[in-house]
């Protein structure tokens, strides 16, 4: 199945890279498969260092964020070994990863799990954090979709933020729709 989080990469100098990113994960969470694009600065920086950290979030403002290039609003805690974890996070793994095949633009990187946490209860998913996601994945596909395509998708979705946003749900979805409003433009 493809589980939806934020990975953060450590680049040599400076802050963490954070990154919206879905791996293939087996039931078990014993495999991970991440399929970074090869033109993206997470797989520059995997390809440099192959230790990561994915997070379980139950929030969806940091998903948006880091779609449309904005900083992440949140707080990083070092890893004792290697990398940064979002301190906001429900769970965290810290991957390593073990084989790349590069045939395809989008990669696929094998990895395993070399330590993980739990830092609080996953909260849940309301129909609006789920229609901020789906758009956050729209956006970052833009590029790949047809206009008419994308604007029916949100025209859809927004009933969702409508009806059961929160005030972080509809400030995701503000920023989405500016992007998508630049990008139509």
């Amino acid at each position: 199945m493809i589980v939806e989080g934020l990975l953060t990469s450590s680049p040599k100098n400076g802050p963490p890279h954070v990154a919206p990113l879905g791996p293939v994960v087996s039931e078990d969470q014993q495999v991970w498969l991440l399929r970074p694009y090869q033109t993206s600065a997470t797989f520059a920086l995997l390809r440099e260092n192959p230790n990561c950290i994915f997070h379980v979030m139950d929030d969806v403002l940091p998903f948006a964020q880091a779609v449309v290039g904005l900083p992440c609003e949140v707080e990083f805690s070092p890893h004792p070994k290697e990398g940064f974890v979002i301190a906001s996070a429900c769970r965290w793994f810290r991957l390593e990863i073990i084989r790349w095949d590069v045939s395809n633009i989008r990669s696929e990187a094998s990895a395993r799990i070399v330590d993980c946490g739990s830092l609080r209860e996953f909260w849940g998913w309301n129909r609006a954090k789920h229609a901020v996601l789906e758009a956050a994945i729209l956006a970052s596909r833009i590029g790949m979709l047809e206009w008419s395509d994308v604007e029916a998708q949100l025209k859809y979705l927004a009933i969702a933020v409508d009806k059961t946003a929160g005030a972080r749900e509809r400030q995701a979805w503000e920023l989405l729709m500016d992007y998508f409003s630049k990008h139509q433009a």
